[in-house]
Order: C-alpha cells, then sequence, then structure tokens
C-alpha cells in the first residue's frame, strides 16, 4: 500500500500526452536536471527533476521521462532549484526571487500561452502550434506591489520618482543596461 504524502497533489498535468505537437516549452527552467529543495512548513525536501510548469502554474517533479508528479502549491512555503529561489508572493503562486532586502522584494512571474501555428494556403501546410513563455517583473515593498514593469530604461525610472535624475547618472556612470536583468538588480539595490 502507498503512503499519502502532503506535499504531492492529486491533480493531473497535461504535459505528456498533449492532443498535437507543441513546439518549444512551458517550464521555466531549461530542463529537469538541477537539484531542488522544496521547503514545506520548517522541512526540507531535497530531489533533482524539479520545476515549474507556467502554462498550468504547477510544481512539477519528473520521476522518469514519462512520469511526472504535481506538487501541492499549496503546502509549499518555497522552492530552490538550480540557484533559482521561488517564494509566495502577491497571489498563491510562486514566483522568482530575483533579490531581497529588508521589506522590499524584486520578483519575477512567470506565465505561458499557446500561440497557434499558421497555415499555409498556397502551400497546403500549418505550422505548429508553439508555447510562449512570458514574464513580468515586480517590486514589492511592505507586503505591496509598488510598480510592474519589463526590462527598459523608461520603465526602471518610473520606478524611482523623484530619483530619476540620480538614477539617470548611476546608469550612464556604470554603463549599465537596463535590458539586462542583472544590470537592472544592481540599479534596484543600489537604490533600495
Amino acid at each position: 500500500m502507498y503512503n499519502y504524502h502532503p506535499i504531492l497533489s492529486s491533480n493531473t498535468n497535461a504535459f505528456q500526452t498533449p492532443d498535437k505537437k507543441i513546439d518549444g516549452t512551458r517550464f521555466v527552467l531549461n530542463d529537469f536536471a538541477n537539484n531542488g529543495k522544496v521547503f514545506v512548513s520548517g522541512k526540507v525536501y531535497i530531489t533533482k527533476g524539479l520545476n515549474i510548469d507556467a502554462f498550468n502554474n504547477d510544481v512539477v517533479f519528473k520521476l522518469n521521462n514519462d512520469s511526472i508528479l504535481i506538487l501541492e502549491k499549496s503546502v509549499i512555503d518555497s522552492l530552490s532549484i538550480g540557484g533559482h529561489k521561488f517564494k509566495k508572493q502577491i497571489d498563491n503562486n510562486l514566483h522568482e526571487v530575483l533579490w531581497q532586502k529588508g521589506n522590499a522584494t524584486l520578483f519575477k512571474t512567470f506565465f505561458c500561452q499557446i500561440q497557434k501555428g499558421h497555415t499555409n494556403v498556397m502551400k497546403g501546410t500549418t505550422e505548429n502550434d508553439k508555447y510562449k513563455l512570458s514574464h513580468h517583473y515586480y517590486l514589492k515593498k511592505d507586503e505591496a506591489i509598488v510598480k510592474s514593469f519589463d526590462l527598459g530604461t523608461k520603465s526602471i525610472l518610473s520606478l524611482f520618482g523623484d530619483k530619476q535624475k540620480q538614477v539617470k547618472k548611476y546608469i550612464k556612470y556604470n554603463n549599465l543596461n537596463m535590458k539586462d536583468e542583472k544590470d537592472v538588480i544592481k540599479v534596484i539595490s543600489y537604490f533600495f
């Protein structure tokens, strides 16, 4: 007889048997090879094969090529996969924490949609549908979302209100690119 484990979900994930071929990936990380830690009520579970399914918003554990288990998100406090840390933030979903200091947190949320394949009537061919993995950035302070933003100088400067001139100088002086996530983290960590 199998024992019930509180971190395993009874939900199913349709990853292995889509109705038709869909190109691309719906998973946040490139593969399932990273070591991971799942933090649940003071306990730590260490395993390989963890990933986040951005299409279904599930935390999944790949046992082998044809078996994927869904973990019960409601009991997970946080998880760490291959150097990426995920915590519950604005909703009951896990988001990647990029930077945290005191009561301020910069995090990234992932989502995925299926983009329909185009049909070429002249050639009589149809492209496969494909997963379109996207993300947004959020800055949270004192448990409230300050702003959601995409990478780019204008969007980043809008986070800083009356400090925009100082931020602009800092970006220019340090030759930072506001389309580069690591450079954005440097700016936010310096001014928050």
